[in-house]
């Protein structure tokens, strides 16, 4: 390998998905000066194993990430849906569907969903909202049907939560 080559190697490496999503883990002053971040130890440590499926182009993975990234930020949007993901991000159905589970080990409303229910546990917890508002900000019909998906997620209905966060 050229050293032009390792340097592109071990840039890819260092911003696939899985280190972007990771980046918090470590903190800068965990390491001394001198020591330089290298992704292919942190692959070692991790223990990454590849999902068994076709390999994901680096143009498919850029765009998942562009998608994992965009959801983070419009996961509430009512105009969401797999349609509108695979326009926006030049991917068709199957691609977006199959990279996606492949890179992130979720399906995209897999994800979608489990970003509401941070969000919901995160409100709650502070009190900034009761669970019919939790239900009503999060998209749901129904608070009922928002008190199922939390207890699935989490193991106990929300207002358990709201009552341990007094």
């Amino acid at each position: 390998m050229t050293p032009n080559i390792t340097s592109h190697a071990m840039h890819s490496i260092a911003n696939h998905a899985f280190f972007t999503d990771h980046a918090g883990a470590y903190d800068a002053a965990d390491f001394a000066a001198d020591e330089l971040w290298d992704p292919l130890q942190a692959l070692m440590h991790f223990q990454v194993k590849a999902s068994p499926g076709l390999p994901v182009s680096a143009a498919d993975l850029q765009r998942l990430q562009q998608v994992k990234d965009y959801l983070r930020d419009s996961f509430l949007s009512p105009e969401l849906s797999l349609d509108l993901l695979c326009r926006k991000f030049g991917l068709n159905e199957f691609k977006l569907k199959r990279g996606f589970k492949q890179l992130f080990g979720h399906t995209v409303f897999g994800y979608v969903q489990e970003l509401k229910m941070k969000t919901a546990r995160r409100l709650l917890a502070e009190k900034k909202m009761n669970v019919n508002e939790v239900a009503d900000y999060l998209g749901y019909s129904a608070p009922n049907h928002f008190s199922a998906a939390f207890k699935k997620m989490y193991g106990h209905v929300p207002s358990r939560l709201m009552s341990f966060a007094g």
